[in-house]
């Protein structure tokens, strides 16, 4: 290679052979640059990844001693010296009553992420605003929501929904500040969020008797685009957390991969919307989470219980690795998950 070098250089394009030996020459330059590249593509992975993660769960329907459970979903998200609040509960207490029996201070939280627009996720939301605004006025000022959120709701009487956008107008009116989302984007270090889901497989995890109406006013389906999820970078992989997984638990990871250059899923967490999947669905959605190497999965809220029982079989997981959601259940990387014997 020496030999070859000093040829290139002392003769460039001398004759056929010096010619031969220069190919070779650009073909190792290629390769050492491209070797280059994904050197500081890891590094600056690594640079951004969360070290130290924590995810407590605030609103689900299970507890185990401790806690008020209700059809709804909160998580609070604690990635380093981040802390997030995922959705914010079916009821105007729910989270509140459950952080003080859990001894979790929300005041000192900022940023919010509303995953979609049902109030099982939403109702808590300007509640916990005005609760912990009165000790600190930064507390969950900032929320995070995906675009379409807000779109108009048709209920099932055909009367438009309103109480969403009336909701943004008291939340903005106290300071607050909402920032939509469309796309893939890191909005902390190693944090980021899906933006709208592309739904390449027809995973179809919602109703169908849900009616929005579109930009020039007609009544359609509501297949509510705006569903996104979080997702956290850690030095052992990628961690899902999601509300209801109404894009498509397959559809989200692959959107996610597809914009993280493939790194492997360490956990998913959350809301997945499998309780009226059939076992053939449910078969297949696990037959996709294995190929991702998936670790850890707490199937929470919507996602059903036979489900999350079939998955750890499926995927191939061992108990305490696939367990369903509940009240104070807490995932730490290094650790896996804490949570009852009931839900193990």
């Amino acid at each position: 290679m020496e030999k070859e070098l000093f040829l290139v250089l002392l003769y460039p394009y001398h004759n056929h052979i010096h010619h031969s030996i220069s190919i070779k020459m650009k073909r190792a330059v290629l390769f050492f640059l491209a070797s280059i590249f994904c050197c500081q593509l890891f590094s600056q992975n690594r640079q951004s990844a969360v070290k130290k993660l924590k995810v407590t769960i605030l609103s689900t329907m299970y507890t185990q001693g401790r806690g008020i459970g209700e059809w709804g979903f909160s998580a609070l998200i604690e990635a380093d010296t981040v802390k997030i609040l995922f959705d914010a509960g079916a009821r105007n207490q729910t989270v509140m009553d459950n952080c003080k029996e859990l001894g979790i201070d929300l005041s000192v939280v900022r940023s919010m992420v509303l995953s979609h627009n049902h109030g099982d996720h939403t109702t808590g939301w300007i509640p916990l605003r005005k609760e912990f605004q009165m000790n600190n006025a930064n507390a969950l000022s900032v929320t995070h929501v995906g675009s379409g959120i807000f779109d108009s709701r048709i209920s099932s009487k055909g009367e438009e929904e309103t109480q969403l956008k009336n909701d943004s107008l008291k939340y903005v009116q106290s300071g607050g500040k909402i920032i939509l989302h469309q796309n893939f984007e890191e909005i902390y270090p190693g944090i980021f969020l899906t933006g709208q889901v592309p739904r390449k497989y027809p995973e179809k995890n919602y109703g169908t008797n849900g009616k929005k109406k579109d930009g020039s006013g007609k009544i359609v389906e509501d297949i509510i685009p705006e569903d996104m999820s979080l997702v956290i970078q850690t030095e052992k992989g990628l961690v899902l957390i999601s509300g209801c997984g109404h894009a498509g638990i397959i559809n989200t990871i692959e959107h996610i991969e597809s914009n993280m250059q493939h790194q492997p899923v360490l956990a998913a967490i959350g809301g997945f919307h499998l309780l009226n999947n059939s076992d053939e669905q449910i078969r297949w959605t696990a037959d996709e989470l294995k190929k991702t190497g998936i670790r850890y999965f707490m199937g929470a809220h919507c996602t059903g219980i036979e489900p999350v029982y079939q998955l750890r079989e499926w995927v191939g997981l061992k108990r305490g690795e696939c367990i369903v959601g509940s009240v104070g259940a807490v995932f730490e990387t290094g650790k896996g998950f804490t949570a009852g014997a009931l839900t193990r």
